[in-house]
């Protein structure tokens, strides 16, 4: 599910820039729920987007790869994802 890979997308950066940063700018995605510990509620392919676009922000292409590496175990190949992260 994308709260799934929204989640792992969060928590990669959480291990990267730090709980705080990494919290303050994806909760900055409009309907986006976000625990404390980086689980995701309310996910979408169009958040999922706009979560990378944020961090895309902080870290440039780096989060793009951060971002990848984050979902990989979680893919079954048939996620409609957005361009960035697909192979």
């Amino acid at each position: 599910s994308y709260d799934e890979l929204m989640t792992a997308i969060v928590q990669k950066e959480i291990s990267i820039v730090g709980q705080e940063v990494a919290l303050r700018i994806a909760r900055s995605v409009p309907g986006v729920n976000i625990a404390d510990d980086g689980t995701v509620t309310e996910g979408s392919k169009a958040k999922l987007k706009i979560l990378i676009d944020v961090f895309k922000e902080l870290s440039g292409g780096m989060a793009v790869v951060f971002a990848k590496k984050a979902i990989a175990s979680l893919l079954s190949g048939q996620e409609d994802l957005p361009d960035e992260l697909k192979s």
